[in-house]
């Protein structure tokens, strides 16, 4: 009995530790304080203990602190967060809204839009005409623009074709270009055609697209500008501006112009009635028909008396113009046929267009500016002055490097001969091949120059040129007195820059026409070596003991003949000089004609 209140004392002790245990800061409890167990224990041993107070009465530590901050964070973040995609729903379905309420307007304009049409009226030169007009609305046709210089004859539809109805009824957009009467200037007679510095107009030449704008645009009585564009035709090309305007008269349409391409008579007789009012006559031609697009164009042309037709008329619409026929035509238009044929000393030399020549009228009127006055009686235009081109005198002369004649009154020739020359339709010497004369005109470009050299001396640069230029090689040979092979050796020499005697003495016998000489070329035989040969035909020729086929050429100055064999020259490294050889060399070395 006597170690009961110890043990009381060391229990009591062992209950109050453990209570301030619980209540420690660094370790919270983690479940309320139990009362101690009294049961079993007699009521005097019972020791009076302070009850702990209940948990909810207990003060809060720095843990459970922290505790709920994070617990308020949290809230807080979730909080935010159901904010921000709560406003993004907002804006999304904005938004959306939005894009509806514009898809709408967008439609509803559309809508509104779909029954407004447009008609718009071109007019060169100026902005164009432009109305907005309900769907199905009836509207009337505009009022007649006339530009100053310009003659208006209606509006055209889109099929080229005259709106002939005051009003009409509208059903999709719509375009009118204005149809007009070209104006030219007729007063002054102002030429439209041109030739060059030597006086060759070319008249037998054909006509590009080109040219013919810059015509029509040289003729018309009008300083409008146009804005009509082509691909094919830049700001800086010749016909800029003229095809800009024609383009916008309706003359001229598409996306290119082509105008490097030969204008044809169709293209011609179209462009020129697009300022013209359609004839409703008719017309007859061996090779067009009324099936065809262009007969409208040949009747209207027919009809105000430019060309002519006829059962046995051809008229040729895909046939090129030359500039000789388009100074015809352009007359008529203008009015200029009732010229009276003027005299030589009021037109000059027009070197390949001699009075004689069916065209000489029509060009002279194109080209030599002049006066004239109209009788009053007969109606015939007299020529009172002119700017006459110079006038050559007789015999022959250079061109550059083209030959020329003109006889001794004054007319030029013109594909005729004149002292063994031939002489094509713009009055230059031709060897009879054009793609033989292009290649001589090379030639003579290179190595004469008339203005500072005699005529011996550009026969000597020729015949140097052919000895200086070409090698030997063995080839065709022909037989003593054959004629005719002369185009074809001289092009093979300039094709393969080589050839036979032959070759040789062909292209300096075409190169010495080409500086005036009538120049002969021979197909014979020299001493020589002796061989068999061949003809073109295959067929074997022999040649006499000591002698060999030989070619060369001779020309006759101041009544003597020369022998000229370049050849021979060249095969001998210049030893031997064949240029102008006297008789002696010709019986020395045995030819034979």
């Amino acid at each position: 009995m006597s170690k009961l209140p110890t043990e009381s004392a060391a229990h009591r002790d062992r209950q109050a530790r453990a209570l301030r245990n619980r209540l420690t800061p660094a370790h919270p409890p983690k479940h309320p304080a139990r009362p101690p167990k009294s049961e079993g224990k007699p009521a005097a041993a019972a020791v009076s203990v302070p009850e702990a107070p209940e948990a909810a009465e207990l003060p809060e530590g720095p843990a459970a602190s922290k505790k709920q901050n994070r617990a308020l964070r949290r809230l807080l973040i979730f909080g935010l967060l159901a904010l921000l995609l709560a406003v993004l729903l907002v804006l999304m379905r904005s938004l959306t809204l939005k894009q509806t309420l514009e898809a709408e307007r967008s439609r509803l304009q559309e809508q509104e839009n779909a029954a407004l049409m447009e008609v718009r009226y071109l007019v060169p030169g100026q902005e164009d005409i432009v109305e907005e007009v309900v769907y199905g609305d009836t509207v009337s046709l505009h009022a007649p623009v006339s530009p100053r210089g310009l003659t208006f004859l209606g509006w055209e539809t889109e099929d080229g074709m005259l709106e002939t109805r005051a009003s009409f009824p509208v059903y999709g957009n719509r375009e009118f270009r204005g149809r007009y009467a070209l104006h030219f200037e007729t007063g002054k007679h102002i030429p439209y055609l041109q030739a060059d510095a030597d006086g060759i107009v070319y008249a037998e030449s054909p006509v590009s697209r080109r040219e013919f704008v810059c015509i029509l645009h040289t003729l018309l009585d009008t300083d409008l500008k146009g804005r009509g564009e082509f691909l094919d035709v830049p700001e800086d090309d010749a016909c800029h501006d003229a095809a800009a305007l024609l383009k916008d008269l309706g003359v001229l349409s598409g996306s290119q112009l082509h105008p490097d391409t030969e204008l044809t008579r169709g293209e011609m007789i179209r462009m020129l009635c697009s300022f013209f009012p359609a004839s409703d006559g008719t017309a007859v031609f061996q090779d067009l028909t009324e099936e065809d697009a262009l007969y409208p164009y040949y009747c209207t042309a027919v009809a105000n008396g430019w060309i002519s037709d006829g059962i046995l008329v051809r008229a040729a619409p895909t046939a090129a113009v030359c500039r000789g026929e388009l100074a015809r035509v352009m007359n008529r238009v203008l009015g200029r046929q009732n010229t009276q044929h003027p005299d030589l000393d009021e037109v000059g030399t027009i070197l390949d267009v001699p009075p004689t020549s069916q065209w000489y009228n029509d060009v002279a009127e194109a080209v030599i500016p002049h006066r004239y006055r109209t009788d009053k009686k007969t109606g015939v235009e007299r020529w009172v002055s002119s700017e006459p081109l110079p006038m050559h005198e007789p015999g022959f002369f250079f061109a550059g490097v083209r030959l020329h004649y003109v006889d001794d009154n004054y007319v030029p020739a013109v594909n005729c001969s004149i002292g063994g020359l031939d002489f094509n339709r713009n009055g230059e010497i031709t060897s009879g091949d054009e793609e033989l004369d292009r290649s001589l005109y090379a030639i003579l470009e290179e190595t004469i120059d008339p203005g500072t050299m005699s005529r011996e001396e550009m026969l000597k640069a020729v015949y140097d040129y052919v000895v200086d230029n070409f090698e030997y090689s063995y080839s065709n040979m022909y037989e003593r007195g054959a004629k005719g092979w002369e185009i074809r050796e001289a092009k093979r020499m300039l094709r393969n820059g080589a050839g036979n005697c032959y070759c040789f003495a062909s292209l300096f016998y075409e190169l010495a026409r080409f500086v005036g000489y009538d120049a002969r070329v021979y197909a014979g035989w020299a001493y020589g070596e002796q061989y068999d040969y061949y003809d073109d035909d295959g067929i074997r020729i022999v040649a006499p003991q000591g002698y060999t086929p030989h070619g060369w050429v001779e020309i006759e100055i101041d009544g003597k003949n020369w022998l000229f064999d370049p050849e021979y020259e060249y095969r001998s490294y210049g030893v031997l000089n064949m240029f102008q050889a006297d008789i002696w060399v010709y019986r020395q070395y045995g030819y034979m004609k």
